[in-house]
């Protein structure tokens, strides 16, 4: 048996699917913030690629933020609890992807990515070091504008 429940509207989160023993939360969004949020998604997406970014590259992450209009301890969150689930994998592995996310797929393994829970978040940070210099540099870019 599976059941179908939400939390309170603009919550953002939307609790899916209810299996026995298995629940899986997914985040929703409206479309203007989708609107915002999908061109940001795939700039730090760039964060998990299995190359080295150039200066172009960070810059260009870093105006993707400024153009987002969030602050940056909401580009936090958002590179912690949605992207970052969802790309970290392609660091781990032996032959990752170098030349860039499709956007059609960051947006819906985002979009379809069970938001993750205290664990998850735990072991995000533990790994967090992947991509920690990349992220120092796109910072220092992001303060320049």
């Amino acid at each position: 048996m599976k059941t179908r429940a939400y939390f309170e509207p603009g919550s953002g989160l939307v609790l899916g699917e209810i299996y026995p023993c298995i629940i899986r939360i997914t985040m929703t969004f409206d479309s203007a913030t989708l609107t915002i949020r999908k061109p940001l998604w795939v700039a730090l997406s760039d964060l998990f690629l299995d190359t080295e970014l150039q200066q172009h590259d960070l810059a260009f992450i870093a105006r993707r933020m400024h153009e987002s209009g969030y602050s940056l301890e909401e580009i936090n969150d958002i590179l912690m609890f949605e992207v970052f689930p969802v790309c970290i994998a392609n660091l781990h592995s032996v032959a990752g992807e170098w030349a860039g996310f499709d956007e059609k797929w960051v947006v819906n393994a985002i979009l379809s990515a069970k938001r993750p829970n205290r664990f998850r978040r735990w072991m995000n940070r533990r790994s967090f070091w992947m991509i920690k210099n990349e992220w120092e540099a796109v910072l220092e870019c992001y303060e320049k504008l």
